[in-house]
């Protein structure tokens, strides 16, 4: 017989008679009380998926967001390649391979996932920056409006599953959608033979990127800006880890640490070519659910 059963067996006695019960009910108690809070002092596992990029800044936001709040986090890093569509992301996490994803929020999204009601990037990714065709500049300086740019009748390329495409299309933007590996998206861009224009991509992700591209160019005068920061979607296989993240992310996110840390990883929002602070503003209306 184990301690645990034995401390068990002697626990549910109706009633101790003698000081040595009374004693051993107390030992019983506090053994087991031990072995319950080292469990509970367990990392946290946490399992996290897609490009290098959006793994390095999630697992940064999550393990100090949860780590402020005292729990231990084991991070597990799956599926860390530039080159698995984003429909195959959303599946793993639906089948719980991933823990959690920061995505763009959709009405269809927040009914397969647990949604977290938080901005995760402190609204770089809803600060949209373009990529362009080689030398097409000259066709977007004199845009200064939302109006002045549906005149231009430019095209823009946007994955299917993103955010982006019903923004864009609430504000009467034409759009050319792709299913599948969104990195097509940048060589269609840069194609000639292709009837797209333009690519918009966030401010923090211009950043990381640009150099990548030297087939296209950024965009230099203008920033798209929505409503709708990013927020953090959890498995449905994983609702204690949600339960959790509904009590960290907002108070990260009052504390000033989310903010911090986005401006900190992603300080190059500030310098050119993105150089985020002297842009044009174009407001687009987000249609958030």
């Amino acid at each position: 017989m184990t301690t645990a059963t034995l401390c068990r067996d002697q626990c549910d006695l109706p009633l101790a008679r003698t000081c040595g019960q009374l004693i051993l009910v107390a030992l019983c108690w506090l053994t087991l009380g031990i072995t319950v809070s080292v469990q509970a002092g367990s990392p946290l596992p946490l399992r996290l998926g897609g490009t290098p990029e959006a793994v390095a800044y999630a697992r940064l936001l999550l393990e100090s967001a949860l780590e402020t709040s005292g729990h231990e986090v084991a991070v597990e890093v799956r599926a860390d390649r530039g080159d698995i569509p984003m429909t195959r992301l959303e599946v793993m996490l639906q089948q719980g391979e991933i823990s959690a994803l920061i995505l763009g929020q959709t009405a269809e999204r927040d009914r397969r996932f647990l949604p977290v009601l938080v901005g995760m990037t402190d609204s770089l990714v809803n600060h949209r920056i373009l990529f362009i065709h080689k030398g097409s500049q000259p066709r977007y300086d004199a845009v200064y409006s939302l109006e002045d740019f549906r005149r231009t009748g430019r095209v823009a390329a946007i994955g299917e599953a993103w955010a982006d495409r019903v923004i864009w299309e609430i504000n009467g933007l034409p759009v050319e959608t792709i299913s599948g590996d969104w990195r097509r998206l940048y060589r269609m861009v840069a194609s000639p033979a292709r009837k797209v224009d333009y690519l918009p991509r966030g401010a923090h992700e211009m950043s990381q990127e640009w150099a990548q591209y030297p087939e296209l160019d950024v965009e230099r005068n203008l920033v798209f800006v929505y409503d709708q920061d990013h927020i953090l979607y959890v498995s449905p296989a994983q609702p204690e880890l949600h339960r959790l993240l509904l009590e960290v992310m907002p108070a990260a996110r009052d504390s000033g640490l989310i903010r911090r840390l986005a401006r900190k990883h992603y300080a190059e929002v500030f310098e050119p070519p993105v150089s985020l602070q002297e842009r044009r503003l174009i407001r687009l209306e987000s249609g958030a659910p």
